[in-house]
This record gives C-alpha cells, sequence and structure tokens, in this order.
C-alpha cells in the first residue's frame, strides 16, 4: 500500500480549518449579539427569558465546535511542520 501525500495539501487544510474558524467564531459573536439584543429590547418577560436560557444552554456545544476546529487547525499544522522536517531530513540523508 502506497500513501501519497503533499505539504502543499497539508498547508492547504490547515489554512482551509483556520478560515472555517475564523468564520464561526464571527458568526458564533453575532449570534451571541443578536440574543443578548433581542432579549433585551424586542421580545420581553417570560419568552425572552426561555430564548435566553435556550441559547446559554447550547452555548457550550458551540464553544466546544469552536475549541474543536482550533484543535484540527493546529494538529494540521503540526503534522505539516512534522511532514516538512522528515522530508528534509530525508534530502539530507541522500547527499
Amino acid at each position: 500500500m502506497r500513501i501519497h501525500v503533499e505539504e502543499q495539501a497539508l498547508n492547504e487544510l490547515k489554512n482551509a480549518l483556520q478560515d472555517a474558524g475564523e468564520d464561526y467564531k464571527r458568526e458564533l459573536a453575532r449570534l451571541t449579539s443578536l440574543m443578548k439584543e433581542i432579549t433585551n429590547g424586542d421580545i420581553q418577560g417570560d419568552l425572552a427569558t426561555d430564548l435566553l436560557q435556550k441559547y446559554t444552554e447550547k452555548e457550550e456545544a458551540f464553544n466546544s465546535l469552536a475549541t474543536a476546529i482550533d484543535e484540527a487547525e493546529d494538529y494540521a499544522g503540526v503534522k505539516g511542520r512534522d511532514f516538512a522536517s522528515m522530508l528534509d531530513e530525508l534530502k539530507e540523508m541522500a547527499k
């Protein structure tokens, strides 16, 4: 069995994960802001309390997803650097 890996592909994966993470965090911050704005203004009383409580219950899951994206990005970066180092070592050995 043969596995073909390119350093560029690992870097592209890391960059894609980074972009996805930034987009997700930006949208999560926007959603959080909108929820606070809505429940402090347009919606009042029990409905606002219920809506905010439901959002708060899901907030940990939202934040966990952001953390998972960051960890995947870090992992891809580490593996990309490891792969580049391994290639450099192999080139040195071949001399």
